[in-house]
């Protein structure tokens, strides 16, 4: 089996499942002893800090655990206090259930402007339109588009959002782990990913980074003066944590930030898939005017008899299939690698592409 959606699920890693095991075992010898509850509450911290300092984020506190991407997500639009003339920017390349969180903010009231953009220049300029000419409370966007690894410009948008006191919101599912993150440099309201997808950490895992603004608590819409301290995770984590998973999750991060990210070896994979793609006609590779992320590569049929013919042989193959935003009855195909696949899997990856003419 020839393994082509890493950006689904990365394989995974002996050393993280061992983690996992290690730290359970561990906590089951204690349970809620006195030294149980401190064993989970240093884990708990260790791991924090672990993944803060990978990620570049000053305040470990900010960092908060949940189980997946579209709990992160629900969690922040949940603790926005909106209003019925709210107005949300987002686009046509974000995950579905993210969407749908998005989506059913509507019942409130708030109005949605999805964007479909070609070029960044084309994605600032509109997210710009709209900021002077609409209440726009927040932006919902992917750093890296789970469509086809466009990335979008965070750094520019972010401070578009600030000039115009809007909220920031990034899904980083696809960049976390694939492309490089360093929160000292740009700080959106909140920004999300899950740990099983480019960190290959486990699944039922993922972290919520909270930005400035959130240490501020203006979302949450209580007086900071008159309660209790308390850090700010704990809004956002909700009852007891799998110590077990999450331990396995900065095992990967740890392992990511020592091993480094490996970017040259996903870069020269792309472009050689690029550059046989480009070599035929029945094929069109999915991109825009901008930059794309080294480990993501798509491209649709251009016509029906093709897309049969290889769908009927690709049962040695695993790779992600998905219908465009523009025209859903036409699909499209993900490829998504990870720096082990071998010279030997990409030539078997044309040979099947080539018998399917």
């Amino acid at each position: 089996m020839i393994y082509l959606n890493v950006a689904g699920l990365f394989p995974f890693n002996q050393a993280v499942q061992q983690e996992v095991a290690n730290t359970l075992e561990q906590f089951s010898r204690l349970l809620y002893s006195e030294e149980g509850i401190y064993y989970y509450r240093e884990t708990m911290q260790r791991c924090r800090k672990n993944v803060a300092q990978w990620l570049h984020v000053a305040n470990p506190e900010s960092v908060a655990f949940a189980p997946n991407a579209t709990t992160a997500s629900w969690l922040v639009l949940s603790r926005i206090h909106w209003q019925s003339e709210d107005h949300i920017l987002t686009t046509t390349h974000e995950n579905s259930t993210v969407l749908k969180e998005i989506l059913g903010l509507q019942t409130q009231g708030v109005q949605v402007h999805t964007l479909d953009p070609t070029s960044p220049t084309e994605l600032e300029n509109e997210i710009e339109h709209y900021l002077a000419s609409q209440q726009v409370r927040a932006i919902v966007i992917s750093h890296v588009s789970h469509i086809d690894g466009r990335i979008f410009p965070i750094e520019r948008i972010a401070k578009l959002a600030h000039a115009h006191d809007a909220f920031l919101i990034v899904d980083g599912a696809q960049a976390v782990g694939h492309i490089p993150i360093n929160f000292e440099r740009w700080q959106p309201y909140a920004y999300f990913f899950p740990g099983h997808k480019w960190c290959a950490g486990p699944m039922g895992t993922g972290a919520l980074i909270l930005g400035e603004r959130f240490m501020e608590r203006d979302a949450l819409g209580r007086d900071k003066k008159q309660e209790h301290w308390q850090p700010l995770w704990a809004d956002f984590e909700l009852g007891t944590q799998n110590i077990g998973l999450i331990a396995g999750l900065a095992k990967a991060c740890l392992i990511k930030q020592e091993d480094g990210l490996k970017t040259n070896r996903l870069e020269q994979i792309r472009e050689e898939i690029q550059q046989n793609l480009s070599k035929i006609s029945q094929f069109k590779i999915l991109e825009w005017d901008g930059p794309h992320s080294p480990g993501i590569l798509s491209f649709t049929f251009l016509d029906k008899q093709t897309e049969s013919q290889l769908q009927s042989k690709s049962d040695d193959m695993t790779w992600k299939t998905f219908s465009l935003p523009k025209n859903p009855s036409q699909t499209g195909i993900r490829l998504s690698w990870s720096s082990d696949i071998t010279k030997t899997e990409v030539e078997y990856f044309f040979n099947l592409l080539q018998s399917s003419l």
